[in-house]
Parts: structure tokens; C-alpha cells; sequence
């Protein structure tokens, strides 16, 4: 084993070397390129900040093309949302309040849960600026979760509806670049803000100032800027899906075009929000899911990508971890509310570090190994988890500083698509050497060829004593079907039901025996309970099924006083006695009390029944739980109604109208419905008969590809 283990490793080290050894040629090229974007870094001026509410900033802004970031303590009021009329009728004497901005003003999870980050606020700043009668602009991001803005008392700006309370309160994130002309030499902005959809609130970015040319330009530099982002990175992984697709031999290629095209996405979601203006009428729920989806299906598939890419060191088990748990984090964030997955950011961030951590003890073994190219792998992907790493403090208000993840994904990903186009041109030559060998291996072929020949001879002899042999086993089957319809057919006899009701059932399994299970049951003279279920599969599987369920039901009947009660038995019997099995499948129980004159129903994981009064008038009889065996302790609900001489009640199960229109299930059972209504003044005999010619005439077939059953019931 440990001689196989060698040779493998020995063919992964020889077919890496030969694709990786042209990217050390690019080593010079990524630090150069980085040492550019360094230097662009580097401030020559540094901006003010405000200082007790008030930002100087008639120097700095003197220059030309500059802009300012509106960073600094500002006035704060916290709990209060105050206009800008309103601030010359506080209290002057009043202790005053400041904010460092960016910043949340988020209590701690452990204090408050998941309240941490609620509340509302009003700051306050004052700009001199000195550009009286300039053109000016702000270019305002998206705050925590809704603002109003005012420039000199006057409404700029909005995202969202700011108010006191969780119930009228609205998020947004919409972000706006607001053009003024100050009237004088300072500006004072309010910004009102609330939050209670988010595990941050408050100001997390910053406003950023300027003349209004130079803020426009600096907007339309980072829409070219991530545009150019956006292109190179989704045609680098549309370009390796059709490498995938002519090649599916080399699975990692599909996995690092999907990364590709993920990040791709995330960068057109977030950011600018892109997305925003191609959709404006996203709401911020789907808008803010999306977001964090892109962000956690990144680590599982990229994981799966470096899984593939050095199997023979990374940990199976690691990678199952990973994609488990990345997958989890995604399954959350679909099924809860903001204010709760948002609170995942940061647990997920660590879990991603996590196993960058690891992936450098992989990449590192290769080194070790001295696989070619393993540096400049090292290298690019040391760049990409610095840039990450300096985003999440900077997103966390850790540091303060530029975002650099733009740069760490083009340079990764660029020498990725390096090397696997490289390790494609591998192939074809090794192809042009596989096809001399075939020459060989085809001669060789031919010897075997002949010997399987004669083989093929005796095999026939073989296969034909087998045939004879599972005839008897087929025959052996055919009479266990006959038994298992028997029983099933003594199970469902319908009882006497006189003097209070009618009862007539279509019943039309696409097999000998099919999933479909009913039984009616008579508790008193004048109580009645009828069950249908769907069970899963057809034959002997269906059988068995129904017989597990019938027994059930005989068993439960006896202490369920009510349908409801009924269904809450079954369904923790299958649940706890089971569980092994996975058996679920959708039910509904109806008693008839005719000593009050009532309906009582309830339905686990079923379409809506019809119930049909005399003079026509049609009530559908809801849902009222899960389908059988899916939810522990599941209380199911209960529906009751009066029922008089000449009421008619339909139960079936999906199969019987699901083939009126299989692309919308509601206008399927609403084209059921229209057949049910039509049979109103038909007597009580004609009524099944008429809708099964009907139904088969909307389907234009003369029977059902699945079962279908359906059980008419008229109060007499």
C-alpha cells in the first residue's frame, strides 16, 4: 500500500511540475504590480478629521481633486431623532455626546442577543469648508439600516424609512451621490438613523465630500474599476465551463469557473450595488441575502477546487468540514430573518480564515515536497488571504484603511487560470504520446478479442440457466402482488355507513398494487372517520406501506377522539418507530359526528379537499400540518363545519388532477374544482363516473400516471 501511495504521489509531483514551472516566470511581473498598488496607497496629505462635532477642513479642501472622508467624533443622540429646527430648542446646558464615525454603536451579543445592534439616533456635524458658491457633492454609502440626510436643514437624502419601533421601521441600502451649492463657507449635515433588521447599526462607513466633478469622477473610476473586475474574472470562468465542457476529465476546472463566476457576482451585489440599479426594485431582504450568499458558497467551492487540485495532500475529512458547514451557514441565511444570520458574518469569517489556515499547511507540504510552481501558488494566495484579512478589519471597524480585495482576487485568480491552462496544453501532448501507445495496445486488443470470443460462447449457456432461474423467481413475485392486492382489498372494505351517508370511490393504481391507502371506520353508531393517505411507492413496497399504515391507524383510531389527534399519533409513530425507514407520505382524516351534525378535518402535507354544500357553494378544507413522519411532536390543526342532507364532500389524493397542468399545480386543482362544481345536479351515482370522463378528456388520455383516488361522501 505504502509502494502505491509513492507511485501516485510521484505521477502527481511529475504532471504538476510540467504545468506549474511557467508561473515562476511571473513572479517578477505580480510584485511589481503589487508594489504599484502599494505606493497608490499611500496618502501624501493627511486628511482632518472631525474633533467635538465640527470638521476644519478649509486647508485640505483648498486643492484641487480632493476629497474628504467625514470621519471623526460627531455629535450624537442617542434615542432621540431630532430635525434640524429642532436642535435650537435643546437644552444648551445639555452634556454632549460624541460619536466616533465610521462606528456601530452595537452593545454586545452576550448582553442584549440578538437586540444588539437595534436602536435609532440623530448625529450631528458641522464642515468648514470654505468653498461658499462651489459646486459641492456627497457621496453617501448605505447606513445600518435606514437614514434620513440633511445638508443645512435640508432633506438631501434617504434609504429606507427611519423610526422609533421594529414595526414601521424599513431597511434600504441605496447608495446616493447628493449635488449642493453651500451658501456659505460651512455646512451643517443631520443624519437621523435606526436600525433593527441588522447585527450593526449605526454609521459603519463614511460620507465622503468634495467638489462635485471630483466626486463624480471618483464614482466613475470605481465603476470602471470593478466593471474591468467584474469582466476579467466572469470570462476567466466562463472560459474554463467550456474547458469543463469539452474536458470533464478535470473536474477542478468546473469548480474554479463557478468560484470565478461567485466572486464575479459579489462584486457586482456589493460594494456600489450594482445590482441596485439594474433592479431597483429588489427588496432589501432578498438583496442583503444574496449578499451573504455570495460570500459564504465561496469557501465550499473553493475548497472543492483545492481539494481537487492537490488530493493526494489534502484531507478528505478537512474538506467535508468545509463544505458541510459552509453549505449549513448558506441554509441558514435562506431560512431565517436578517437579524438573525446577519450575526453569522463574523463566526463565518473566522471558519474562513480556518481553513485558509489549512490550505497554507497543504500548499506547504508541496513546497516541501519541492513541487514546481507550489511557490508561486503559495505566493498568490497569500496575497488574496492578506487582502481578505485586511477587509474583514476594516468591514469590522478594526482598522482603517482601503479595501484590497479587488487586487487579492485578480491576482489569485489570474494564476489560476495560468495554471490550468497550462495544465490543458499538458494534455494535449500527452495525448499525441497516448495515441502512438493505442497503435500498440490495439494488436494487443485483438489477441483478447479472440479469447473473448470463445468466452462470450460459454457465457450464453450460463446466462441462459440464469433466465430460467429468475422466471421462477418472477413467477414467485407475480403471486406475492396477487396477496399483497388481496389484503390491501380487504382492508379498504367500506363499512355499512346507513342511514347518514353515500359513498362512492374511483380508485386507479398504475400498478398491481399501488401507493394510494383508504379506510373508513365506524367508532359509533353515529360517529364515522374516514382516512386517505399516499403512500411512497407502488407493488410490494406500496403493500407493505399500507399495511404498516393501516395497522397504525387501527391502533391510534381507538384513543384519537379527534382527526387531528389522529394524525398527531401517526405521525410520531412513524417518526420515532421509523425513523431508520424514512417513511413520510401525505394524509387527512375526516370525522362525521352526527349527533351534532359536524365535519371535523385534518390534513398533513395535502392539497386543499372540497366540500360542496347542496345549493352549490364550495368551502376548500385546508391544510393543517406537515406530511406524516418529517416533524417531531407536531401538533396538527383542525378544521369543523355543520353539515346537512345533501352536502357532498370530495377527498383525493394529487394524482388525480396533478396531469391537468403539471407546470401549475394551483390551476390544476382549480380545473378539478370547475369539473366538481359541473357535477352539482347530477345524481349521487353519475357524480364519479361523469368527473373521470370529464378529467380524461382536459388530459387527453384515457388513465393516470400515477395513482389516483377519490372518495365522494353525501349526507344523507
Amino acid at each position: 500500500m505504502w509502494a502505491k501511495t509513492k507511485e501516485n504521489t510521484s505521477r502527481f509531483r511529475t504532471a504538476y511540475r510540467s504545468v506549474t514551472l511557467p508561473l515562476s516566470m511571473n513572479f517578477r511581473w505580480f510584485g511589481m504590480i503589487w508594489c504599484l498598488v502599494l505606493f497608490s496607497c499611500m496618502a501624501t496629505e493627511v486628511p482632518p478629521t472631525a474633533d467635538r462635532g465640527v470638521l476644519s477642513a478649509e486647508s485640505f479642501l483648498s486643492g484641487q481633486k480632493k476629497t474628504l472622508e467625514l470621519k471623526g467624533d460627531w455629535e450624537y443622540y442617542p434615542g432621540l431623532l431630532i430635525s434640524p429646527n429642532e436642535f435650537e430648542t435643546l437644552n444648551t446646558n445639555r452634556e454632549p455626546h460624541f460619536f466616533h464615525v465610521p462606528g456601530i454603536w452595537s452593545e454586545s451579543f452576550f448582553d442584549r442577543g440578538f437586540l444588539a445592534g437595534d436602536g435609532y439616533a440623530t448625529f450631528s456635524l458641522k464642515i468648514q469648508h470654505g468653498l461658499q458658491g462651489v459646486p459641492l457633492s456627497l457621496k453617501v454609502p448605505e447606513m445600518e439600516t435606514a437614514y434620513n440626510l440633511f445638508v443645512d436643514g435640508v432633506k438631501m437624502s434617504s434609504n429606507g424609512v427611519v423610526t422609533t419601533s421594529y414595526q414601521t421601521g424599513k431597511p434600504e441600502y441605496r447608495p446616493r451621490i447628493i449635488d449642493f451649492f453651500p451658501k456659505e463657507n460651512q455646512t451643517s449635515i443631520v443624519l437621523q438613523i435606526s436600525n433593527y433588521h441588522h447585527r450593526k447599526g449605526g454609521p459603519a462607513q463614511t460620507i465622503i465630500l468634495g467638489r462635485t466633478s471630483d466626486i463624480h469622477n471618483k464614482y466613475e473610476f470605481a465603476i470602471l474599476r470593478d466593471m474591468l473586475l467584474v469582466g476579467s474574472i466572469l470570462f476567466m470562468g466562463i472560459y474554463h465551463l467550456f474547458l469543463f465542457w469539452n474536458r470533464k476529465k478535470d473536474p477542478f476546472t468546473y469548480w474554479f469557473a463557478l468560484t470565478c463566476i461567485l466572486v464575479a457576482l459579489r462584486v457586482f451585489i456589493t460594494g456600489n450595488k450594482y445590482i441596485i440599479q439594474l433592479y431597483p426594485d429588489i427588496s432589501w431582504e432578498v438583496h442583503l441575502k444574496l449578499s451573504y450568499l455570495s460570500f459564504f458558497l465561496i469557501t465550499p467551492i473553493f475548497a472543492r477546487y483545492v481539494y481537487l487540485l492537490f488530493k493526494p495532500y489534502f484531507s478528505r475529512k478537512v474538506y467535508e468540514s468545509l463544505k458541510y458547514l459552509g453549505f449549513a451557514f448558506c441554509f441558514i441565511v435562506l431560512v431565517t430573518r436578517s437579524s438573525f444570520y446577519t450575526y453569522l458574518m463574523v463566526p463565518f469569517q473566522i471558519f474562513t480564515l480556518l481553513g485558509a489556515g489549512y490550505t497554507f499547511v497543504v500548499i506547504a507540504r508541496t513546497i516541501r515536497d519541492s513541487l514546481p510552481g507550489s511557490k508561486i501558488f503559495f505566493l498568490s494566495f497569500a496575497i488574496f488571504i492578506g487582502s481578505f484579512v485586511n477587509d474583514i478589519l476594516v468591514n469590522n471597524l478594526i482598522i482603517y484603511g482601503p479595501l484590497t480585495i479587488h487586487f487579492g482576487i485578480f491576482t489569485m485568480f489570474f494564476v489560476q487560470s495560468v495554471y490550468i491552462a497550462r495544465n490543458f496544453s499538458k494534455g494535449f501532448v500527452e495525448a499525441e504520446n497516448l495515441a502512438v501507445e493505442l497503435s500498440d495496445k490495439n494488436q494487443t486488443l485483438q489477441r483478447v478479442q479472440n479469447q473473448l470470443k470463445e468466452l462470450n460462447e460459454r457465457l450464453e449457456t450460463r446466462v441462459k440457466d440464469k433466465t430460467e432461474e429468475l422466471q421462477g423467481k418472477l413467477d414467485q413475485i407475480g403471486k406475492d402482488m396477487r396477496l399483497a392486492k388481496s389484503i390491501i382489498q380487504s382492508v379498504t372494505k367500506i363499512p355499512d355507513v346507513t342511514p347518514y351517508l353515500k359513498v362512492d370511490i374511483l380508485y386507479k393504481p398504475i400498478a398491481e398494487v399501488g401507493g394510494d391507502i383508504y379506510f373508513v371506520k365506524r367508532i359509533q353508531d353515529f360517529y364515522y372517520r374516514f382516512f386517505l393517505g399516499d403512500a411512497t411507492g407502488h407493488g410490494l413496497q406500496a403493500a407493505l406501506y399500507s399495511m404498516m399504515i393501516q395497522s397504525e391507524f387501527e391502533r391510534v383510531s381507538a384513543v384519537a377522539m379527534r382527526p387531528n389527534d389522529l394524525l398527531f399519533y401517526m405521525n410520531q409513530h412513524f417518526y420515532d418507530k421509523n425513523a431508520d425507514l424514512q417513511i413520510y407520505f401525505p394524509a387527512m382524516s375526516m370525522d362525521f359526528d352526527f349527533h351534532q351534525g359536524i365535519l371535523r378535518y385534518a390534513g398533513g402535507g395535502v392539497q386543499n379537499q372540497i366540500h360542496m354544500k347542496k345549493n352549490g357553494t364550495v368551502t376548500m378544507l385546508e391544510n393543517t400540518g406537515p406530511i406524516i413522519g418529517i416533524l417531531e411532536h407536531y401538533r396538527y390543526g383542525i378544521y369543523e363545519s355543520k353539515v346537512e342532507s345533501g352536502d357532498r364532500i370530495f377527498l383525493f389524493t394529487d394524482g388525480l388532477f396533478e396531469e391537468l397542468n403539471e407546470s401549475d399545480g394551483l390551476q390544476a386543482l382549480s380545473d378539478l374544482l370547475e369539473v366538481i362544481q359541473s357535477t352539482n345536479s347530477l345524481p349521487f351515482l353519475e357524480v364519479v363516473p361523469s368527473i373521470q370522463t370529464m378529467l380524461y378528456q382536459r388530459m387527453n388520455k384515457s388513465q393516470w400516471k400515477d395513482d389516483a383516488t377519490l372518495i365522494l361522501i353525501e349526507i344523507t
